[in-house]
């Protein structure tokens, strides 16, 4: 027995039910769109299977608030609500990818690589009818912030949830009205933005399915394209609407409404937009600046694209990254390693982690020129950090790198090569998804489920998964449903 075992307590199941049936409610209730879109290009199939999620999910969102509710939720509670919602809502979105003749594993690494907002594929979507095409867009738009945002705006009283997600303790305070406040402002932003998305991708030119899920997917920074080649094809002005969307939704929305919402009109923008930017801006120059010296002649808007796909985790592309060099595609694996804001809908690390941690060794460093007496304070935006605060970030970040490694030990213990190997894994954990090439029809299984529990390690994080595997979490004493 362990020390912390008379104060650790395993979730309680009823509590578990109500908040994850009722999320499953929500989902049912926007399920009905990839429903009504597939019946209306005619896919009947789909759409069948499609209506039947929707109504076992309505059904078991009726019997959530049936369920008891609890004044509070326990942390290990909000993490498996969370990581139950991505992985299971992934198994069960792989059943009308089969509809179109997808074995069960690609079907299910669609689905996982959609809910992530990853956008790795192993599928040829040249072929594929509008309703397939939306359904993805849909997923990632879904995946990327909408359900599980929706539901702490109506659902959840506790922050614990909402930093689960991303959502920092800075971003929940009272200043903006708590964590439903905070919720249902990221849900308006977040619509607001894929419809200027929509009406900006259709007035530079694109097709109305393409505006559609291109503003989804840009928004949602998930990378699934309508196109075998990505962006390639697109136009300029279509490159340009989807490069700002990428950014868009790599910015921390706790910006959008506090310094241009009015909110707070003396706030400036966080450092995580000017770092975003910094990152883009300089990834970008030297790339560029290095390619010259060396004879490569890279194209600014292809390369733009690429760097901010990358550090965005977004994904998409214009240029096939079989052609570049070594050293661009390892620049990029830092890129998707960091990430964009967070509170944002980009994967990686986040430029925010990235941030404490710099300025944590900063602090470190001038405390070894001062008096054992004197007290240092670490402030990271303005606002004083707790060991608690150092324990959440170290240990997401420890998790992170050892995942990375093991996984990418797998891929060169099978004979694939140790640098495109390390870019696939990066891209897949950072929910990025662009590919070395490795990411095809004929992946073995195998490495396409361990791709699998990448993107969802990445997606709700790999701290918050390992809290379901531990037997702590489920087994012993329960507080009360009060």
């Amino acid at each position: 027995m362990d020390r912390y075992s008379a104060i650790r307590y395993a979730v309680r199941l009823p509590v578990l039910g109500r908040y994850l049936f009722r999320l499953y409610g929500l989902l049912g209730l926007l399920t009905l769109a990839p429903a009504a879109v597939a019946l209306a290009t005619g896919s009947p199939p789909a759409a069948a299977v499609y209506g039947a999620i929707s109504a076992a999910f309505g059904l078991l969102g009726i019997l959530g608030r049936k369920l008891p509710e609890a004044q509070s939720v326990q942390k290990n509670e909000a993490a498996a609500i969370v990581g139950l919602a991505f992985v299971t809502s992934s198994l069960v979105f792989s059943l009308p990818v089969m509809t179109y003749g997808v074995r069960f594993v690609d079907a299910w690494f669609e689905s996982v690589s959609g809910v992530t907002t990853t956008g790795l594929s192993t599928l040829d979507v040249s072929q594929m009818p509008p309703a397939f095409l939306f359904a993805r867009g849909w997923s990632q738009w879904v995946g990327g912030i909408g359900v599980v945002v929706l539901a702490l705006a109506v659902l959840f009283r506790s922050g614990h949830a909402a930093r689960s997600l991303g959502f920092s303790r800075t971003e929940m305070g009272d200043t903006v009205g708590g964590t439903r406040a905070h919720a249902r402002r990221v849900v308006i932003i977040y619509l607001a933005l894929t419809g200027i998305g929509v009406f900006g991708l259709s007035a530079a030119g694109s097709a109305p399915i393409d505006a559609v899920v291109h503003a989804m997917t840009a928004v949602s920074t998930g990378g699934f394209a309508n196109d075998p080649d990505s962006l390639a094809s697109a136009g300029t002005a279509e490159l340009v609407v989807i490069n700002l969307l990428c950014l868009a939704g790599a910015v921390s929305f706790h910006v959008y409404y506090v310094s241009l919402l009015g909110f707070d009109r003396l706030r400036r923008l966080d450092g995580q937009f000017y770092s975003l930017l910094l990152f883009v801006a300089a990834l970008l120059a030297f790339i560029l600046g290095v390619g010259a010296l060396t004879g490569n002649d890279f194209d600014v808007l292809e390369i733009g694209t690429l760097v901010i796909s990358a550090q965005t985790t977004a994904g998409f592309t214009a240029v096939e990254l079989s052609t570049l060099p070594s050293w661009v595609l390892l620049l990029l694996c830092l890129a998707m390693f960091v990430g964009g804001g967070v509170g944002s809908t980009s994967g990686g690390i986040k430029l925010g982690r990235l941030l404490f941690i710099l300025t944590w060794m900063r602090t470190y460093f001038v405390r070894s020129s001062l008096p054992d007496t004197a007290h240092v304070d670490i402030r990271v935006g303005g606002r004083r950090t707790t060991e608690s605060d150092v324990q959440d970030v170290f240990a997401v970040v420890g998790a992170y790198l050892a995942v990375l490694f093991v996984s990418w030990l797998v891929f060169v213990i099978q004979g694939y090569p140790a640098d495109a190997s390390l870019f696939e894994v990066t891209s897949a954990l950072s929910t990025a998804g662009l590919s070395s090439g490795i990411t095809a029809a004929e992946l073995p299984d195998d490495l396409k489920v361990l791709l699998c529990f990448d993107m969802l390690f990445g997606r709700v994080e790999v701290v918050i998964l390992l809290v379901l595997l531990m037997p702590g979490t489920w087994f012993g004493r329960r507080r009360r449903v009060v």
